[in-house]
């Protein structure tokens, strides 16, 4: 009877809706929490949106990885030509494409060391400095990396529904703008 009550009033007393949910980067972080990094533009309720969307997505790498492909070929079907592997192929064919979940694996691990250096902008520089590099080599163009940010984001948005909230909207965006932007000058050595 005492939990039915609760629920009841619960649903009566204004603030204490079952739905009424606080991600931790919309509540207070203290002072510092909307101070920007001065090399990355990210405070730090930005980067704990990232953290805590990125720890959504980091248990299941390799589906999440060929789910980002194939939202990627989808938004934007010149990029598929880019790989050997996969260009002329159906969406059918691609999700039971090994070549595509260890290539998918392969970008979301990265995306993930990323993530867990965010702190340590040094290591954040060598790692983007290495994606440049090895992409460059391969003759990808800098540009498919623009075409890729605003997928990357509205691919989370999609995929974490209600976990994704305005401040995740805007700490992704941010953060792949620095990403692309280290990019491009590792592109230009």
């Amino acid at each position: 009877m005492g939990a039915l009550l609760s629920v009841v009033w619960g649903w009566l007393a204004p603030g204490t809706q079952v739905g009424a949910v606080t991600l931790p980067e919309e509540g207070s972080l203290g002072p510092e929490a909307d101070v920007p990094d001065k090399t990355t533009g990210l405070t730090l309720r930005h980067r704990t949106a990232i953290y805590r969307t990125w720890d959504l997505v980091r248990p299941d790498v390799k589906m999440h990885g060929v789910n980002f492909f194939l939202a990627m070929f989808e938004a934007e079907p010149v990029l598929q030509t880019r790989f050997k592997g996969f260009a002329g192929k159906t969406k059918d064919e691609l999700k039971s494409n090994k070549r595509l979940a260890a290539h998918g694996t392969t970008v979301f691990m990265a995306i993930t060391s990323l993530v867990d250096n965010l702190e340590d902008i040094s290591v954040l520089v060598e790692l983007l400095k290495s994606t440049a590099d090895n992409h460059r080599q391969r003759g990808v163009p800098k540009e498919d990396f623009e075409l890729l940010a605003p997928i990357l984001v509205k691919f989370l948005r999609d995929t974490l529904g209600s976990a994704w909230s305005p401040v995740a909207e805007e700490a992704w965006t941010q953060a792949m703008k620095v990403i692309n932007s280290v990019i491009f000058s590792g592109y230009e050595a």
